[in-house]
């Protein structure tokens, strides 16, 4: 027991250690929702900042978590400790998941979980999604346990729900068809994967005649199983075919090597389930109450993905080989992200460096991208670098009315309109009178780790710059 305890400690120690040693967490959306934050606490101060709180059961729990924890330590004591109790809540419910579907201890897994858990959700900064897969990922390994335990995924699915409504109905589908899994007979089972199907094929003609919804054709891509790891530049797709090339590997073996035959039964189900997902589902929705469409489903969705067909394919290799196997790629894979971070850490530090020339209280915007555009993990960066400084007039969370924090016309310290927001990034918003005095961050002699900042003058465009970071290669 002592060495069990000492290797879950040792590993949880080491999954966080990519949070603690950077200086600023680089994750997509994190800048956001920390920026967001600190406005909650202007707001519940007494500022008058022409924004509103509204009471909120879903897409909140990770925001709820940042203000309690910025209350108790500030900003950087808070970033710190979400993200790291998220990265373990995620890690270690995936394990137990696969730990129960194959009937033991999910160890050579481990390296692509790791992987997965600094993947494509991770870096993109869905942290309310992100939370509700990994309170799913153990409500659905309590409902595959046996006895008294399976109680415990309601709980589980309820934090779910408090993390983001996508990931809940997910991971409370894969509950409900785990529990019918156990009750009918071997023979029977085949419909239920029919009936199943059905279902998704019946939500999306419903999502299509009454919500306003797109279906993209690179939605495909992601049968591969592989496409979280695609996180940045093509350099990812080496580990994500490396992952690719195991699973054929696998799926091509003759004779599984561990493993129960009903658990990898269950297993191929579930993958085969997403996949159906994967195809009839939509891209992209707009929900009723909010202002912007809700993007990447299939993003979000292709974590099961990836999840299910390690679970189906983790008995059929020796676990020796599985292990060293994807302990390479995880090597390979964390190397990349250790390149691409450092160099998101420098842009960063620039814009922390450029805003605090600014007068304290400014109203300041930025249309500096990446190569990797709407994706750019640039986009946030001028959030968090205004936290306690300046107002980062282009934030695009309160205009969406999808999170608690809320603007009201004409607010002074940020864009009211998701298009305006919409058109910052693509750099086609032009400076209006009522905007000003709004100063702009701009690329110093197109220099990556350089900013120079500026008034703007009415009628002026905030053109769009693109930064070559992160790096392709190396």
């Amino acid at each position: 027991m002592s060495r069990r305890c000492a290797a879950i400690f040792g590993l949880s120690l080491l999954l966080i250690l990519p949070v603690l040693l950077q200086r600023h967490v680089q994750a997509g959306d994190l800048g956001s929702h920390l920026y967001n934050t600190w406005l909650v606490l202007l707001v519940k101060s007494g500022e008058p900042l022409g924004l509103e709180i509204v009471p909120q059961y879903s897409n909140i729990l990770f925001d709820w978590w940042l203000e309690g924890l910025w209350r108790l330590g500030g900003p950087v004591f808070a970033e710190k400790t979400a993200v790291s109790a998220s990265v373990l809540l995620f890690f270690w419910g995936s394990f137990f998941l696969l730990s129960r579907l194959n009937g033991r201890p999910a160890w050579p897994s481990a390296p692509l979980l790791a992987m997965l858990a600094y993947g494509w959700v991770y870096h993109r900064g869905f942290f309310n999604y992100y939370l509700s897969c990994a309170f799913g990922f153990w409500a659905v390994g309590l409902a595959a346990s046996r006895g008294w335990q399976r109680w415990l995924a309601a709980p589980a699915l309820a934090f779910a729900v408090l993390g983001h409504l996508l990931g809940a109905v997910t991971s409370g589908g894969f509950v409900a068809y785990i529990l019918l899994w156990g009750r009918l007979p071997a023979r029977h089972r085949r419909w239920l994967f029919a009936a199943a199907v059905l279902v998704l094929a019946g939500v999306a003609v419903a999502v299509a005649r009454n919500l306003p919804s797109e279906w993209r054709d690179y939605r495909f891509i992601h049968l591969t199983g592989a496409t979280s790891l695609l996180v940045f530049g093509s350099k990812y797709l080496v580990p994500a075919a490396s992952m690719m090339i195991l699973w054929a590997w696998a799926l091509l073996s003759p004779v599984p090597c561990s493993g129960q035959t009903e658990d990898r039964s269950l297993a191929a189900h579930l993958t085969a389930l997403v996949a159906a997902a994967l195809v009839l589902l939509p891209t992209m929705l707009w929900w009723p109450g909010t202002l912007h469409m809700l993007w990447y489903i299939e993003w979000r969705v292709t974590l099961w993905f990836s999840l299910w067909v390690q679970a189906w394919l983790a008995g059929r290799l020796p676990p020796r080989v599985q292990l060293w196997t994807c302990s390479g790629v995880a090597v390979l894979y964390f190397s990349f992200l250790a390149v691409d971070w450092y160099a998101l850490g420098r842009q960063e530090q620039a814009f922390h460096i450029a805003v605090h020339a600014l007068p304290p209280r400014s109203r300041v915007v930025t249309a500096a991208t990446s190569p990797l555009e709407r994706l750019s993990p640039l986009l946030h960066m001028i959030d968090r670098a205004c936290i306690g400084h300046c107002f980062s007039y282009g934030n695009y969370e309160p205009s969406t009315a999808q999170f608690r924090l809320r603007s009201r016309p004409g607010s002074p310290v940020v864009m009211d309109s998701p298009r305006s927001v919409l058109a910052l990034q693509e750099g086609r918003y032009v400076a209006r009178q009522e905007d000003l005095p709004l100063y702009g961050l701009f690329l110093k002699q197109s220099h990556p780790f350089s900013l120079e900042v500026r008034a703007l003058q009415a009628g002026e465009k905030v053109n769009r710059v693109k930064v070559p970071l992160p790096p392709e290669w190396f």
